[in-house]
């Protein structure tokens, strides 16, 4: 028997230890917005199920003995929990489907390597025996790519956690794939320096999975993506070996280690990679805010300053008039002195826009570059608003993520998309997917810009509301199948930071064209002519 608790257990957001909840009147507000009734939410399962028996491995005694033989018989796990938690992400239908004892589509075993060697034999007999492989790093995707629909090996690398070279000369750490954000952060922060990428789930996500999904961080808007931050990996795939080497920059052809940029484990395993690293002293920043009398204002500042030529923000958000008028709610601010004076001077409840600054580097550059900022800002009607709201933000930057466990106690469905677009197209893409969302009954929809370039930036919807209590799954399905067609018809990328998985996977055609798939086709099957690396639709290849 499963024990108490063993759902949440299996789907729960990071720490097992940690549950965020939400003040009174924050609860008050969101009870008053989306409407459920008290019979659903007692009936609703916090995670007291059991979990239900999972398919039989597939999995023959004499291939696991083989596994066990490469990394020893404590790092192989066939127990329902262990498969069940390497089976699924953070998608919505994954963890909702989780609070009821369901995961389907699970691997057959978990295996835990600690060198490239016991990975290259795992492939080997993998690739003889057609058994799928999935690599796993620390479970946050939200894209559905640790689905396993074919079964097969679970490629756990949390043992793949060394820090193999800090290079204060060069300006590059080498690391193993499986080290975490905080680990690898907290080393480079005690040498004054940083990685700069600060994704959600940075707590909670590791370097060779931000590189699988091509990920983005908080700060993204001056460290870059994880494709800006990437110098060189190694790969091991089950066509042999992969090891790029490192230089500042190099005319030999395709970079070819960026082919395994945003691949999802369809490629290979990512076993190693030499990052760029910067510079860092916190009490340098520079922290700014400004609140706007609309959208257009703020979105308008932002493009200034990232085409005005004199630096850029490294951390730059802009919250839409929904998620500023329910930030104020939600913080308490709604109807507060602040509040009151804001409107008295023209700043008008579900019209401002608010935007956090933040500047990292030299004193003398992050104090110009905020000044500029500030100018620029003023012209467009901006009003200062301090660096309170910064670190407001940037104190529940993380432990945000727990609220959506939080919510879902609730019968509060919560869920994001994100896509990237030219400045030309990103206002209608917001007014039209926003009128898509919001034609639903008792829905919010926040969106927020939190990564921005001198050609577009990202948009990033968050949609609430009350849960469907008779087809939550399917209701869910085709309303987010709509949200992505509204964006993806208004001139959005299907994605910009969080993958493709199997979620998106439909619309890749759509996205990069027949001669795309064809390409990324013939590309896998020259690193794994018999497709055993996370099989199953993932990236829309057969």
């Amino acid at each position: 028997m499963v024990t108490s608790m063993q759902t949440r257990n299996i789907y729960k957001w990071g720490s097992q230890e940690v549950e965020e909840k939400l003040p009174s009147h924050t609860l008050d507000f969101l009870n008053h917005q989306f409407p459920v009734s008290k019979e659903f939410k007692s009936a609703l399962p916090k995670g007291e199920l059991p979990l239900k028996p999972l398919k039989k491995s597939k999995l023959t005694p004499n291939i696991i003995s083989k596994l066990k033989k490469i990394v020893g018989n404590t790092n192989v796990s066939l127990d329902d929990v262990s498969r069940a938690k390497h089976s699924m992400g953070k998608f919505y239908t994954e963890i909702y489907k989780a609070r009821f004892g369901e995961v389907s589509d699970v691997v057959d075993v978990v295996v835990s390597p600690k060198n490239e060697k016991e990975i290259e034999e795992i492939l080997t007999l993998a690739n003889a025996n057609k058994i799928p492989v999935i690599p796993f790093g620390a479970g946050s995707t939200v894209t559905k790519a640790l689905q396993a629909p074919k079964g097969g090996i679970s490629l756990d690398l949390s043992r793949f956690n060394r820090i193999i070279e800090f290079n204060a000369i060069d300006s590059t750490v080498t690391v193993e794939a499986g080290v975490y954000g905080p680990e690898l952060e907290k080393h480079l922060n005690d040498r004054g320096y940083t990685c700069g990428h600060f994704p959600q789930s940075f707590e909670f996500s590791t370097v060779g999975g931000w590189i699988a999904a091509k990920g983005a961080g908080q700060a993204s808007t001056g460290y870059g993506k994880i494709e800006d931050i990437l110098l060189g990996l190694t790969a091991i795939t089950p066509s042999g070996k992969f090891e790029s080497k490192i230089y500042p920059a190099a005319s030999i052809g395709p970079d070819m280690f960026r082919l395994f940029l945003g691949t999802e484990g369809s490629f290979g395993v990512i076993t190693k990679a030499t990052l760029k690293i910067r510079k860092y002293h916190s009490q340098n920043s520079a922290k700014g805010s400004f609140i706007f009398k609309n959208f257009e204002s703020a979105v308008e500042t932002m493009r200034e300053v990232m085409q005005g030529g004199f630096g850029k923000p490294h951390f730059f958000r802009i919250q839409d008039p929904e998620e500023t008028d329910i930030s104020f709610h939600m913080s308490g601010l709604h109807g507060g002195k602040e509040d009151l004076f804001l409107r008295f001077i023209g700043y008008k409840p579900m019209q401002r826009s608010l935007m956090h600054i933040i500047i990292d580097g030299d004193p003398s550059y992050t104090k110009e570059v905020l000044k500029k900022i500030k100018k620029i800002a003023k012209s467009n009607g901006g009003f200062s608003t301090g660096e309170s709201p910064v670190n407001k933000w940037l104190h529940q930057r993380y432990s945000s993520a727990y609220l959506r466990d939080y919510l879902m106690d609730e019968g509060i469905r919560i869920d994001t998309l994100e896509t990237a677009v030219s400045w030309s197209n990103l206002h209608t893409l917001w007014e039209n997917t926003r009128a898509y969302i919001k034609s639903f009954e008792n829905t919010s929809c926040m969106v927020h810009i939190s990564h921005a370039y001198e050609n577009g930036a990202n948009l990033y919807f968050i949609f609430l509301s009350p849960m469907d209590k008779q087809n939550e799954v399917s209701s869910f399905v085709k309303f987010h199948k709509g949200i992505i067609d509204s964006i993806h018809e208004n001139g959005g990328s299907l994605s910009h930071h969080h993958g493709i998985g199997r979620m998106l996977s439909p619309w890749m055609e759509k996205e990069v064209g027949k001669e795309g798939i064809r390409i990324l086709s013939s590309l896998k099957k020259t690193f794994d002519p018999k497709g055993i690396m996370n099989p199953g639709g993932l990236l829309g290849l057969k």
